[in-house]
């Protein structure tokens, strides 16, 4: 093998394990299959968020649990660990190519703000491609839907905006 061949196959391991450290920052896959949701049939929503468990993602397992938190009764989270062995095998199972978060079995959405309908996908890093607010629109609107809307967490888009 030439030393530019091997300097070229170095550059490119490289790249791949940088892409793979920032968290996955490609196009979205609107096409994962959803996780087993039956688990608690009774929660008007469920979450299956797949994130690896380390310092970088932790803020996203906080912020999901904290919501849990707020919707006693009406929100189950669960959060598996993409970095152990079973919560690969599972992760691997749905067809994510990065991280993603189920939210009733589905990782896109479609929100109405101010008016204008948009789509978007739980995928990857929570603030980077996906917000809080996002997520808690669609969390609302389930909610809105079952008569279980929490009206604590509920916003009203501000006029003016």
């Amino acid at each position: 093998m030439t030393r530019k061949l091997r300097l070229v196959l170095g550059l490119v391991l490289v790249a791949i394990v940088g892409l793979t450290a920032a968290g996955c920052r490609t196009a979205p896959e609107p096409s994962a299959t959803a996780p087993e949701v039956a688990a608690e049939p009774e929660m008007p929503v469920v979450i299956v968020a797949y994130y690896p468990l380390n310092e970088s993602h932790q803020y996203i397992v906080d912020y999901l649990g904290e919501l849990e938190s707020a919707h006693p009764g009406q929100i189950s989270v669960k959060v598996v660990d993409m970095q152990s062995p079973e919560g690969r095998e599972a992760w691997q199972e749905t067809g994510l190519s990065c991280a993603g978060v189920f939210v009733n079995g589905e990782t896109r959405h479609h929100i109405t703000v101010d008016g204008e309908t948009r789509t978007v996908d739980f995928l990857k890093r929570m603030d980077v491609f996906w917000t809080k607010e996002d997520f808690e629109a669609v969390v609302n609107d389930l909610l809105g839907e079952t008569g279980q809307a929490d009206e604590a967490t509920a916003e009203e888009p501000e006029s003016g905006k």
